[in-house]
């Protein structure tokens, strides 16, 4: 039955447009201006916000993916399949009729992608460039999975944050991190996570995420706040503005599904290619 209603929704959208169907980016909430002592108070907003960052572990669902690069914009309609630290399985759909062009199956150090049109299988390591060529964005494979998401980890203690400012119902706190710091802009009220900005050691921006248009939803045995709109900017080396960009925009999820199971079939006759000989992907 699943099976039948996730072909009948490929065939009912449209997947892949040009440059026309690319929409702008929507920039993030205003940072608060006043820098405020670290109360009782907001030790806990940040406990709790902490907390809901690890609610979420698995997500079936579909997504509309805009990508941007110096080279290039794209959109892509996917069955989009996740489970936290493991792997993930994008169906890339394609066409008036949405028919699958693509089947991808990502891992933290390994891509395997069925490239349909040309009854190609793809397989390469799981780094920047090769996740640049498959889905147009140049991003790690936890940049990619924390988008998908749209509710990164916070594993940071609460020892851990250096400043805090406050103002028009947000909070914003700066956290020592792995390799340099992270700003995280939390709205007061709702204890949304809003925005999150990573910097390295040197104090450069390198990747910059916002999370828009929050909704409750079921997740396992109780509900969870998660964003429909997800924004990712990738910073390289003395760049101001970001060079890549990945927006996601979920039409429809299940948070948390029971017992899921990422079923990824390797085509028998399909001829075996070296992901890195690859230069480009004909579905972008």
């Amino acid at each position: 039955m699943r099976t039948i209603r996730r072909l009948c929704c490929m065939l009912a959208l449209v997947a892949v447009a040009g440059c026309s169907g690319m929409e702008s980016v929507t920039r993030g909430p205003e940072l608060p201006g006043e820098k405020v002592l670290l109360t009782a108070e907001l030790k806990q907003l940040y406990r709790d916000v902490a907390a809901g960052s690890g609610m979420v572990n698995s997500i079936d669902g579909y997504a509309d993916l805009f990508m941007k690069t110096p080279k290039r914009k794209a959109k892509a309609y996917c069955t989009v399949q996740l489970r936290k630290s493991h792997d993930a399985r994008l169906i890339v759909t394609a066409g008036l009729l949405g028919w699958p062009v693509a089947d991808m199956l990502i891992r933290p150090d390994s891509l395997f992608v069925h490239d349909m049109l040309n009854n190609r299988m793809l397989v390469g390591r799981n780094n920047p460039a090769n996740l640049e060529k498959i889905l147009g964005v140049q991003a790690g494979f936890g940049q990619l999975t924390e988008t998908l998401f749209g509710i990164p980890g916070m594993p940071e203690p609460e020892s851990a944050i250096e400043s805090v400012r406050q103002g028009s119902g947000k909070v914003s706190f700066t956290v020592r991190a792995v390799g340099g710091r992270k700003l995280l802009v939390v709205d007061a009220a709702s204890k949304a996570l809003e925005g999150m900005t990573l910097f390295d050691s040197s104090g450069r921006k390198s990747v910059e995420f916002r999370f828009l248009d929050f909704q409750m939803q079921p997740s396992g045995t109780g509900q969870v706040r998660v964003p429909k709109e997800i924004d990712m900017d990738l910073f390289k080396p003395d760049e101001v503005d970001s060079s890549h960009s990945l927006r996601v925009v979920y039409d429809e999820r299940v948070i948390n599904p029971e017992s899921l199971k990422i079923s990824f079939r390797r085509p028998s006759k399909a001829r075996v290619v070296n992901l890195d000989e690859v230069e480009r992907m004909p579905w972008l």
